[in-house]
């Protein structure tokens, strides 16, 4: 529940500064922008397969965590914008644990994803410019320095895989060429299979669901 609270009151908080800006409306055309906020990673169960051994499925408990990233795009008059996209997210990891024991414990969960988003956006009389959206791309799913029960070395490794998003939020502009938005994400990935060494045992594959919950503000200038 205290990962909720503070996911909450950062969306809280997102809302609370778009209130605070005043401006014109946006226009159409290019526009850059940058974003950051937080990410929760919704409850993970991951599969541990060892070479000739049983496959397990470990609970996996991480903390909120962080992301940032920068965009860029062409919105037409009609509302209509597609956007590329990169965005990092990282979390860190508490424990992975089956049938109440520790399997790893430390180390984080992060990400790197390049995505093409589409979105329609509500233009009106007001300065606030509510919108949707969703995309699709690769990301590149990593497990760093996780620390097994068992002597013989930390666990980690990457790979890419397909992902997707929904988004939706809601835009204040400024004054002719810059805005603020606040901004909800579902982000997520097809599930990973990460494989390498640890605890004296050779490949390892490690296969986490990775679907979060993201509140975030972004800055965009439209030129």
């Amino acid at each position: 529940m205290k990962r909720y609270a503070i996911f909450t009151r950062a969306l809280a908080l997102s809302g609370a500064l778009l209130l605070a800006a005043g401006g014109s409306a946006l226009a159409s055309g290019f526009y850059v922008g940058v974003q950051g906020g937080a990410t929760l990673l919704d409850g993970i169960t991951t599969h541990v397969a060892i070479p000739n051994g049983p496959t397990a499925q470990a609970n996996t408990n991480t903390d909120t965590g962080w992301l940032a990233g920068a965009s860029g795009g062409y919105e037409w008059p009609i509302g209509l914008a597609l956007e590329g996209e990169f965005t990092f997210r990282q979390n860190h990891l508490n424990d992975m644990n089956y049938a109440g024991q520790n399997i790893f414990t430390g180390g984080d969960a992060h990400s790197y994803a390049m995505m093409m988003n589409g979105y329609y956006r509500w233009h009106n009389r007001t300065r606030f410019t509510p919108y949707i959206g969703g995309g699709a791309g690769e990301a590149v799913v990593a497990l760093n320095n996780l620390h097994p029960n068992a002597p013989g070395g930390d666990f980690g490794g990457d790979t890419a895989t397909f992902a997707y998003q929904a988004i939706g939020g809601v835009a204040y502009a400024l004054n002719e060429h810059w805005s603020v938005a606040a901004e909800y994400r579902y982000f997520a990935t097809v599930s990973p299979g990460i494989t390498g060494n640890t605890a004296g045992i050779k490949n390892v594959k490690l296969s986490p669901g990775y679907g979060s919950q993201n509140a975030l503000l972004r800055l965009i200038y439209n030129f």
